[in-house]
């Protein structure tokens, strides 16, 4: 089953998602080309940058028209403080 996602914020140059990590489904890590296709069709070539079922920022690098691979994000969240 594939995976399902939320979105969290856009910006200007960035999208942000969590993966809903519901049981008998995929995870977007998982289905990260999926998820990237769709995210293109949506908000065109912003950058991806999603929370994995283990709560961790990561980007989900794309050409902006195919999944690339991942990378760690350690820039800032919409909506999270910064911790100290």
């Amino acid at each position: 089953m594939r995976s399902s996602y939320s979105e969290m914020a856009v910006t200007q140059a960035f999208v942000f998602i969590t993966d809903n990590c519901r049981p008998g489904s995929m995870s977007v890590t998982n289905d990260a080309e999926r998820v990237v296709q769709e995210c293109l069709g949506i908000y065109g070539e912003r950058r991806i940058i999603y929370r994995d079922s283990e709560g961790e920022w990561a980007e989900l690098l794309h050409t902006g028209i195919q999944f690339r691979g991942f990378a760690p994000f350690e820039g800032d969240i919409p909506g999270q403080e910064r911790a100290a």
